[in-house]
């Protein structure tokens, strides 16, 4: 499996959503319509945290659904 460059993830995305992955320090609530494109947001972001040296173990990542 090859890993996406940060470049990569962001051109897939609408401004709203690289503005949520490129979101500076600190926590972030989301909260969208369903089929908003959420979850390629969220995981976007994880890869971008990631990119930016951060261990994955300073992460948490949850999400849900009725």
């Amino acid at each position: 499996m090859t890993m996406k460059s940060s470049k990569e993830w962001l051109e897939s995305l609408n401004p709203s959503q690289i503005e949520a992955v490129t979101y500076g320090d600190g926590p972030l609530l989301i909260v969208a319509g369903a089929g908003t494109g959420k979850t390629r947001t969220l995981a976007s972001r994880v890869a971008h945290l990631f990119a930016q040296g951060i261990p994955p173990e300073r992460i948490i990542l949850l999400t849900f659904t009725r």
